[in-house]
């Protein structure tokens, strides 16, 4: 077997398909206002570019949720008025209902609401309960409203496709962001399809300046890669020219052997605000989301997940402050980690110095931690081996018996962070070949020669956009930071690898990291905008 194209075999399962309603045929002619007037469902729905579906009854539990819900809403709602929530009951009586509507700033299907009859079949609709459209439609894709439970929002763009099916929980975590996030990354999405089908093998130099410089930073980010042969060849050519060779040679025993600047973290990264990496950062968009505070008392090993290709999420979050990094999270100086190889390379090891990266070693991991409180490294666990588990539309991660991570935050006293990168899968095509396969047995054998893995991908082309190349597709990344996870205080005799007990505290300590890992990727995962229904579990591997 020589595997498989992952997007092929996607294309033909049940969780490639869109999920879809008829927006208006699930409302009906006519809403109820919260001050009690009614409005014609068309005229008040139309325009409307996101539109939730709120299921509730008159619970505590719902109760507690709406008025927080509701608190989004109205600060959403004062600066677009691109996005509406509609009220759907499952209130056994009519007085239950008119007390729920009286927590809502939404308008609501009315409870009495005359039953529709449909012009085909001559059948009536329900509009509220279990037996609306709305209701029937949660109920096949399990996505119900439990009787008694929390509320659940279902998010609709306006052509009625599912975006999402934990609108509560979305809105919650991020707030105002969520309306932006999901409005922005569907429209640039769509633009960019409408833009290519246009034009012969999608031929376009972009449609906006901003567009060009976008890809322009992208590219110039991807040319690294044959940079790397570039610059090893041209270090070669001075070595060799006997008017060259002994500064070079100098240079290199100096990089190599004295500057531990890649160990220690201690050069200063100043390419990271550079405003270029704005451009980058819009190319797909990538966003940031907060989740929780990271105290500047505190130290941390920032995991993130999962590798993909490049780590395109990682970069632009963590390497530079394109996210807002240093405003949402003050007072934490982090330092991205890579590839030791990496900094042997003249050049490259320049550039990434002074982006603020250094390697990925448990050397540098410690001595970045010693410089005391607010000190954190991000880590990309899964390496060079999940690296060749990317595969679009699906999540699988290289962790279950990887404990490294663990050891080296207890080492150092420092909290885990969770972080996932949703969408970082998305934004190539790979082949994907079986463990079994003889394609597999190539690239392991290649990863343990060199240290790096070889996945094979394409994205765009620069000017054709549908001719395979190096560019990422325009896919949103949503890189979701995770609440800190405390790791406990261990005596330095205890052996963490060797002794039983050392054993014991990293094994409990790498099941609450699953945990809470598994926990942050089933409350965020249909933050990214796609309009297909992602696969329900996260799968931990290796």
């Amino acid at each position: 077997r020589t595997g498989v194209v992952e997007k092929k075999r996607m294309a033909s399962s049940s969780d490639a398909t869109p999920l879809s309603v008829d927006i208006l045929q699930a409302v009906g002619d006519t809403l109820l206002l919260p001050d009690g007037k009614i409005e014609d469902a068309s005229k008040l729905l139309d325009s409307k570019e996101v539109i939730g579906f709120y299921l509730g009854s008159l619970t505590p539990r719902c109760e507690d949720v709406n008025a927080n819900v509701a608190s989004i809403y109205s600060k959403i709602k004062t600066s677009t008025q691109c996005f509406e929530i509609v009220f759907v009951s499952f209130d056994k009586t009519e007085e239950g209902f008119q007390k729920h509507i009286k927590q809502m700033p939404w308008p609501s299907v009315p409870f009495n609401s005359p039953e529709k009859k449909n012009e085909k079949n001559k059948t009536k609709t329900a509009r509220v309960g279990v037996q609306s459209p709305i209701g029937k439609f949660a109920e096949s894709n399990d996505l119900a409203y439990e009787p008694g439970g929390r509320p659940r929002l279902l998010l609709f763009n306006e052509k009625g496709r599912l975006i999402s099916g934990n609108g509560v929980g979305l809105l919650l975590a991020h707030g105002e962001e969520l309306f932006k996030a999901l409005k922005e990354g569907e429209r640039a999405s769509l633009e960019e399809k409408d833009s290519e089908d246009k034009k012969a093998f999608g031929f376009s130099v972009g449609n906006s300046w901003d567009r060009r410089m976008q890809s322009l930073s992208v590219f110039c980010f991807m040319i690294m890669i044959p940079m790397i042969v570039a610059m090893c060849s041209w270090a070669l050519f001075l070595i060799l020219n006997p008017f060259t060779t002994a500064p070079v040679i100098t240079y290199l025993f100096w990089a190599w052997f004295v500057d531990d600047a890649n160990i220690t973290g201690l050069r200063n990264p100043w390419m990271r605000s550079l405003h270029w990496w704005t451009y980058f950062r819009d190319y797909f968009p990538i966003r940031l989301v907060k989740t929780a505070d990271l105290d500047p008392k505190g130290k941390y090993i920032i995991c993130y997940h999962p590798h993909g290709i490049l780590s395109m999420g990682a970069w632009s979050c963590f390497a530079t402050d394109a996210c807002n990094f240093p405003e949402k999270f003050p007072g934490i100086d982090r330092r991205l980690l890579t590839l030791k190889l990496n900094f042997k390379i003249p050049g490259i090891r320049e550039f990434l110095l002074n982006m603020g990266l250094c390697d990925a070693s448990k050397e540098s991991i410690q001595q970045i931690l010693k410089k005391g409180p607010g000190s954190a490294v991000v880590l990309v666990t899964g390496g060079a081996q999940e690296a060749l588990l990317t595969q679009p539309e699906h999540n699988e991660i290289y962790l279950e018996h990887r404990q490294g991570f663990v050891r080296q935050a207890i080492k150092a006293g420092a909290d885990l962070v969770p972080t996932y990168g949703f969408g970082e899968n998305d934004i190539y095509d790979t082949l994907y070949f079986d463990e079994d396969s003889w394609g597999y047995w190539l690239q392991f054998k290649a990863k343990k020669l060199f240290g790096f893995s070889t996945p094979i991908f394409h994205g765009r082309g620069l000017f054709f956009k549908r001719l395979p190349f190096l560019l990422p597709f325009r896919k949103p990344i949503t890189v979701v930071v995770g609440k800190p996870i405390p790791v406990p205080k261990v005596s330095p005799d205890i052996d963490l690898r060797r002794s039983e007990e050392g054993k014991k505290i990293v094994n409990e300590v790498h099941a609450k990291y699953l945990d809470a890992l598994r926990e942050l990727w089933d409350d965020h995962k249909n933050l990214t905008v796609s309009g297909l229904r992602r696969s329900d579990s996260l799968h931990f591997r290796g």
